[in-house]
């Protein structure tokens, strides 16, 4: 699913940046915002799929496994239970970063980028204010060093994790400004 989600949040920046280019920012706003859903889903979606290939093949601890797939192991009357509780999905990217990608510098401006287009998309999610008030420029930059960010950070978990960076068409989809 995350491949799928890679390549709608590319075609989502590209028709935004030509109904930007046709001076239509209502539209370009809508398909900005669309793109950073599409790139922040497949970043979930790629943790997931770790999480889920780690759980069947028992590779990580039993916390970890149920850190990552948003569960907490408690003890209820002596015995183990299993509840539900969400983690940040940075702080998930954190764990199997440093665990399989130590190399990992967290300043690199992919790390960066990830953050700023996390920070925009929840605050898409959660709005404080009754208008959008970001810009196009705001939006094209937010959005495709987002993008970027999160295909470089899924192709630094992949090669550490399965030993093979992501498929060439994937990496294709890193926006050419980037």
């Amino acid at each position: 699913m995350f491949e799928e989600y890679l390549q709608d949040s590319h075609e989502f920046l590209l028709n935004a940046r030509c109904s930007s280019r046709s001076q239509d920012d209502r539209t370009a706003k809508r398909y900005y915002r669309a793109s950073a859903f599409c790139a922040s889903g497949a970043i979930e979606a790629f943790v997931n799929y770790i999480a889920d290939s780690f759980a069947r093949a028992e590779a990580l601890t039993p916390l970890e496994i149920a850190f990552l797939s948003d569960k907490v192991l408690t003890f209820d009357k002596g015995k183990q239970v299993e509840r539900v509780e969400f983690h940040r999905i940075d702080e998930k990217l954190r764990l199997l970063l440093d665990k399989f990608v130590p190399e990992f510098d967290f300043a690199r401006t992919c790390w960066c980028k990830f953050l700023e287009l996390k920070q925009l998309r929840d605050s898409l999610v959660h709005p404080r204010k009754d208008e959008d008030g970001t810009g196009i420029a705001e939006y094209d930059r937010n959005v495709s060093g987002g993008l970027s960010a999160i295909i470089e950070v899924m192709n630094s978990l992949s090669s550490g994790i399965f030993n093979k960076p992501l498929r060439k068409q994937l990496l294709d989809l890193i926006p050419e400004d980037f």
